[in-house]
């Protein structure tokens, strides 16, 4: 049996009875951009796909309630839209967007770790506007110049909240909760610290879809590991698609939720082949390579969509993100410690110092990178 394929012959029958729905029940004036006739023709591709993955099980006895089941998920999909549609439409307050009681218990937050960035004691306040949006997701500090070199060097991912900044989040409460050792209780109270605090920073960021995958990623994961199952990564990835969708149909016309599970799909399908391409008796630049594999896996799947959206696709992408990621990811949780430091008035010189240079680094490795030929 092939791995995931129960979750494929779900996600995709729903998500294509989705944009079906948004076809037959949309209105017009909500939807005329090109995002929504990519997703629209992504979703429908994956119809197609679902029914030729069926038409690969003919042998099998199962076929009829197969194609059934695809059936009533797909007619599901259209329920789920008409049904959101109908809620907006009696609604009528705009409602899609707005800040709901999560959004106001979280903004307190929010608000105190932007004061605290603020004020933090660096030689140029641009680069705490660059730590405020690499961690709050809040560019409106940034000044014009730094957002022209991150958008020319196809970094603009690394500057817009997405679910790589999630994901360090995730990785720096995995690395300081491995103290808790191995056992029962040190496992639940992992996974209740885990899921509870990216929980809470995906909503005081704003909750945008790729942060929200990224979350229901970390919660599907966590939860295999706390209940001793394999966290398959289709599976992670289908489940993830499908309960995003059903909560909030609309997500489907959002170009950060294409291109976040486009890039998901890359890093799950594409990397590992990329990856061992590189012989493993040369170690020397083995993590040189997985950086670069990651980001030719990515930008195989997510160029051609960014292509149609915005019209172009960064040359040298590479470059920018063997340099751009790594020190960002430094950046980040040592940003975080200084803030929590500095409420204290205990955050020391060096630490600002590192800061700044760290800063100061990424906006120049761009800004060479945006001048080549």
């Amino acid at each position: 049996m092939v791995e995931g394929k129960e979750s494929v012959l779900y996600a995709l029958p729903f998500c294509a009875g989705t944009v079906t729905g948004i076809f037959v029940c949309g209105q017009e004036n909500f939807y005329s951009s090109r995002i929504f006739i990519t997703a629209a023709g992504s979703m429908l591709a994956g119809l197609a796909m679902a029914s030729a993955t069926i038409l690969c099980l003919l042998k099998r006895k199962a076929l009829l309630k197969d194609i059934l089941a695809c059936s009533a998920i797909f007619f599901c999909g259209i329920f789920c839209w008409s049904n959101h549609m109908l809620i907006a439409i009696a609604a009528d307050d705009g409602s899609y967007g707005n800040v709901g009681i999560a959004g106001k218990a979280t903004a307190p937050a929010a608000e105190w770790l932007k004061t605290g960035i603020d004020s933090l004691p660096l030689e140029d306040y641009g680069h705490n506007a660059l730590i405020k949006a690499l961690v709050t997701g809040d560019q409106s500090d940034v000044p014009p110049p730094v957002k022209a070199a991150f958008r020319n060097s196809g970094a603009s991912h690394i500057l817009a909240l997405s679910g790589m900044h999630l994901a360090i989040i995730y990785l720096i409460l995995t690395k300081m909760l491995s103290v808790l050792g191995q056992s029962g209780k040190a496992d639940i109270t992992r996974f209740a610290i885990i899921t509870g605090s990216t929980l809470f920073y995906s909503v005081m960021t704003g909750s945008s879809p790729s942060i929200i995958r990224a979350f229901l990623f970390i919660l599907l994961r966590e939860t295999a590991v706390l209940s001793g199952r394999k966290a398959r990564p289709v599976n992670i990835l289908c489940f993830a698609l499908t309960v995003q969708c059903a909560i909030n149909p609309e997500v489907v016309t959002s170009a950060s939720f294409q291109l976040s599970y486009l890039a998901m799909c890359g890093i799950y399908f594409l990397y590992p082949t990329l990856r061992d391409i590189y012989p493993a008796n040369v170690p020397v630049l083995k993590k040189i390579w997985d950086s670069a594999a990651m980001s030719i896996a990515c930008q195989a799947f997510t160029g051609p969509l960014a292509w149609v959206l915005f019209g172009s696709a960064p040359v040298y992408f590479i470059i920018t993100n063997l340099i751009a990621v790594p020190l960002t990811s430094a950046l980040m949780p040592v940003a975080l410690a200084a803030v929590f430091l500095d409420s204290f008035g205990m955050c020391p010189g060096f630490l600002a110092g590192g800061i700044d240079l760290c800063c100061m680094a990424v906006i120049r490795s761009l800004e060479i990178i945006c001048s080549l030929p």
